[in-house]
């Protein structure tokens, strides 16, 4: 006896899809146009249930095909998508599941609790059961952790403007880095850029103030962002002309690694990696530091430095409100909390020394 999986997915809300689905391979087999894809094909054990690698992979292909290319870059695809539902699909070709609860809890535990892993597979795995319109069990999203309640006390953690001289200091003195480096790591610290938004940048210069222009559109599940223009905003002591940036920038270009790399922030992490591992000029880079550490600590000039509101910040670095209080929330609010703590104690005193 042989049999055929349909490719729509089961559940209740896609009957209709699945009856069309069943009724072109009818009228096929009834013109005589359709033949088994393979003669001696059985019907697989593996494809008996719901939790199947067959249907798995086909919601996978689904989600694919919605997503890459209206949402998502196809290699943000395969970076943070592909390898949690290779974990999935690895879990049900080991062993048979009949209850999703079991197989997503048995998944998540991989990784450590409030870890941004493992809110990753959750967000990843929800995905795929909202793709196949399949209920998510309510247990399962404690498992997912909360970020915030994991994060440091202080928040993120950003170079600080010692640190950035530290650098500059370390790739001047490297014998393998070129002045089109430090150009790169300049204008991720005087614009706060994401590493990929490097390439297209265009700079000016209008009434003595550096201008960039962000040309790299940015998609990712949360949202998009556009070309956007950015004024320069250096650390403190540091000249006007941020150390003739735009000269340098017209000598020397960028690192030909940048301009083609598909992830540049891998790239110039990696770089840090290796200038941390120097010896210290003046003070130490710590390990954990990496290339967005720059754009933290322009969101923090722009935010307790130059006091502009969320909003304003948010716009310049060219992501929502909501996000950016999310990420800096914490050390934005830290100055104006003490300062109100500090004010309330000094009221109380006042009080009762009268």
């Amino acid at each position: 006896m042989q049999a055929v999986t349909l490719k729509t997915p089961p559940g209740p809300t896609t009957a209709a899809q699945a009856l069309a689905e069943a009724c072109d391979l009818f009228d096929r087999v009834e013109a005589g146009i359709w033949s088994w894809p393979d003669p001696e094909a059985v019907p697989a054990p593996e494809e008996s249930g719901r939790l199947a690698p067959g249907v798995i992979q086909r919601l996978i292909d689904q989600l694919h095909d919605r997503l890459v290319g209206e949402r998502v870059a196809e290699r943000t695809w395969l970076r943070m998508y592909l390898p949690f539902f290779r974990q999935l699909l690895q879990f049900i070709s080991d062993q048979s599941w009949e209850d999703d609860q079991k197989l997503l809890e048995a998944i998540l535990r991989q990784w450590p609790a409030h870890s941004r892993a493992r809110q990753m597979a959750h967000d990843r795995l929800r995905a795929l059961w909202r793709e196949a319109h399949w209920p998510w069990p309510e247990p399962v999203v404690l498992l997912r952790g909360n970020g915030r309640a994991a994060a440091a006390p202080q928040g993120v953690r950003s170079f600080s403007d010692s640190e950035v001289d530290e650098l500059r200091a370390r790739i001047q003195r490297s014998r393998r880095l070129t002045p089109a480096d430090l150009v790169a790591w300049d204008l991720l610290t005087v614009f706060g850029l994401r590493p990929a938004e490097l390439q297209g940048l265009e700079l000016s210069e209008q009434d003595g103030t550096l201008i960039a222009k962000v040309t790299r559109t940015k998609k990712s599940s949360r949202g998009s962002s556009g070309p956007r223009l950015i004024p320069a905003v250096p650390p403190a002591g540091w000249p006007v002309d941020c150390h003739g940036l735009l000269q340098r920038l017209r000598l020397n270009g960028l690192p030909d690694g940048i301009l083609r790399s598909p992830s540049p922030g891998q790239g110039l992490t990696q770089q840090l990696r290796r200038l941390q591992a120097q010896p210290a000029v003046k003070t130490e880079i710590p390990g954990e530091l990496t290339s967005y550490a720059f754009r933290h600590a322009f969101a923090l000039r722009l935010g307790v430095d130059l006091g502009l509101s969320v909003r304003e910040a948010a716009e310049l670095m060219g992501h929502t409100p909501a996000a950016h209080l999310s990420t800096y929330g914490r050390r934005l609010d830290a100055p104006r909390l003490q300062s109100k703590v500090a004010g309330l104690v000094r009221e109380r005193i006042n009080r009762n020394a009268r």
